[in-house]
């Protein structure tokens, strides 16, 4: 009980802007909340870099925290959903990396006069769906999966937020993956055959 009205004390600090009560808060629970966010993710790094989004999200939205509402429960329903949608956006591109993949084989294995056609048209259509997305985005795509940076890193060189990098990247995979639904299908299709 002296912990949950402590915390609400926190709360408190908090809407007041007080960076010391979200410093608080984050030394006490950002353990467990990157071990929870963990187990769905089975990968710290991932784990640490959502944690940390989700207090940014707590800073960012401080005068809309309600009081009454268990702080505890709060940042672990926060942490479950962006771990349940970072794992969406893995699905995505997992779908997608298989495709490049199935298409880009390595070298020494020859490619059907099909392959080729479709891996000629894929690249063509995947710079052509680059070259449409909105610049800042496109930036931020490229420097995500060209570069391999984390969102954390992009949102410190671009200085921009992490919701700002995450919200560009759900922009671009789902351009992408609208520009290049036709190859997803074709994939899927070429894959259920090979069994």
């Amino acid at each position: 009980m002296k912990n949950e009205l402590d915390h609400t004390n926190l709360i408190k600090g908090l809407k007041k802007g007080d960076s010391h009560s979200l410093e608080l808060l984050f030394r006490r629970l950002y353990p467990r909340l990157c071990a929870y966010a963990n187990k769905f993710l089975n990968n710290m790094d991932e784990s640490e870099e959502i944690v940390q989004e989700v207090f940014y999200r707590i800073w960012k939205n401080r005068e809309q925290l309600d009081e009454k509402q268990s702080v505890n429960g709060y940042l672990f329903t926060a942490v479950k959903n962006t771990c349940f949608n970072t794992m969406e956006h893995q699905k995505v591109q997992d779908q997608y990396a298989a495709l490049l993949q199935t298409v880009y084989k390595p070298s020494g294995v020859d490619f059907s006069a099909h392959e080729s056609f479709v891996a000629e048209e894929l690249e063509k259509d995947f710079q052509r769906a680059l070259e449409h997305l909105p610049p800042e985005c496109r930036k931020i795509f490229e420097m995500s999966r060209f570069e391999g940076l984390k969102y954390q890193e992009i949102a410190e060189r671009l200085n921009i937020s992490i919701k700002t990098v995450e919200t560009q990247m759900v922009r671009a995979l789902s351009k992408i993956r609208l520009d290049l639904k036709d190859y997803l299908t074709l994939l899927i299709i070429t894959l259920l055959n090979q069994n």
